[in-house]
């Protein structure tokens, strides 16, 4: 059976467009668009005889966090060991995951020691050390989209229980409402999980530091094998990609939930397929199977090439949509081939590290179109793939 793994790339402030179409990662500077911005951090002051300071250490450092590790049982302290003595991990965290009921709905709960957990959080969450206070208090952070979803009040109390039949409920006071990790519906304190039925040591939270986070994220699979799931949180070094940031194009491209085989493809999840791919008609090449969001401007540029009487140059458009590791081999990078925001053009006559032979008013319309250009790659050079870099609106 191939393995299961997620990948998701966490969303960052950013503006809404940038404007850094390099060869490889690049982080989009410049001040957040409102609208792009993940909501702020909201916090409420604790009732009065709740409202001895907790002990929460400073906030020294943050930690970007590049890979999760989630398991159904309890990891070994081995297995702990092992990943955090890895050469490439810069630092972790371990925390108990799970799911508990809240007011009577499942949702996934994280239990972390909150001075250790906080230098994991986002931008803007990890600093507000009221957050932290509130989970060390014994109280819920539960995030923006969960307590929207289930009309929870900020300040008010809810009801937390296990899953398992006949647990008894903890009634909780909501103190905060923040963004934490993905799929983190509501967190609380370490000393709570055993009540709420979270098992200890079933995740991590790791930080690749400088180095690429698909490397660390490669590494841990080799170490817990089947025994857990991976989450990569960041966006890999070794996607050539400077892709928008923010939550708006996070949640436009979506995350999804794979399985792996040995030929190097992936099978995404059904729901995924379903919400963003389509099959669609573009000029010049006829009809093309891509993400929908990856329509408008592939028929701009290819409506412009065919414009100015270009059409003969592009030959062949050899895949969007083909969900695959990069060159098919399980240890690199998911190709964005797997979103279907990338597309392969005279791909016969345009071979990875090979001399390039598109027409420069090719690649230039493509770049006015918000792509990016594997020619321009120090290495490997792909001369075929053009990949989309911006969101032009």
């Amino acid at each position: 059976m191939p393995l299961r793994v997620r990948s998701r790339f966490a969303a960052t402030g950013a503006t809404a467009l940038c404007a850094l179409l390099t060869a490889a990662l690049a982080a989009c500077g410049g001040p957040e668009n409102a609208a792009d911005r993940p909501p702020a951090v909201h916090t409420t002051a604790p009732q009065a005889d709740t409202a001895a300071a907790p002990n929460v250490a400073p906030l020294t450092h943050r930690m970007r966090a590049d890979v999760l590790v989630t398991a159904v049982k309890p990891l070994s302290a081995a297995v702990v060991r092992k990943l955090g003595r890895l050469h490439i991990t810069a630092a972790t965290t371990t925390i108990d995951v799970g799911s508990v009921r809240v007011n009577g709905h499942a949702v996934h709960a994280v239990a972390a020691d909150p001075s250790q957990f906080r230098a994991f959080a986002p931008p803007g969450t990890a600093e507000v050390t009221g957050v932290w206070e509130t989970v060390a208090r014994g109280e819920a952070v539960v995030s923006h989209a969960t307590a929207k979803r289930l009309n929870l009040k900020l300040g008010g109390s809810i009801s937390v229980k296990a899953l398992k039949p006949g647990s008894t409920p903890r009634i909780l006071r909501l103190g905060a409402f923040a963004t934490t990790l993905p799929d983190a519906e509501i967190v609380v304190a370490e000393s709570l999980a055993r009540p709420l039925g979270l098992h200890s040591m079933t995740g991590l939270v790791m930080s690749a530091g400088k180095a690429d986070p698909a490397q660390l994220a490669t590494a841990v699979r080799s170490v817990v094998g089947t025994l857990a799931t991976i989450d990569l949180l960041s966006a890999p070094a070794a996607n050539p990609t400077a892709f928008l940031t923010g939550s708006r194009a996070a949640s436009a491209f979506g995350a999804f939930s794979y399985r792996y085989f040995p030929d190097g493809t992936i099978q995404p999840d059904a729901s995924w397929v379903a919400n963003n791919i389509r099959v669609g008609s573009v000029p010049i090449l006829g009809t093309v199977t891509c993400h929908k969001l990856m329509f408008k401007q592939l028929r701009g540029a290819l409506g412009e090439i065919q414009a100015r009487g270009l059409a003969s140059k592009i030959r062949t458009g050899d895949g969007c949509y083909v969900p695959r590791f990069i060159e098919r081999n399980p240890h690199n990078s998911i190709s964005l081939h797997t979103w279907g925001i990338a597309i392969d053009i005279n791909a016969g006559s345009n071979p990875v590290n090979h001399a390039s032979t598109q027409d420069p008013r090719v690649v230039q319309i493509f770049k006015k179109w918000g792509y990016t250009w594997g020619g321009d790659w120090s290495s490997p050079k792909d001369p075929m793939h053009f990949q989309l870099g911006a969101i032009i609106d």
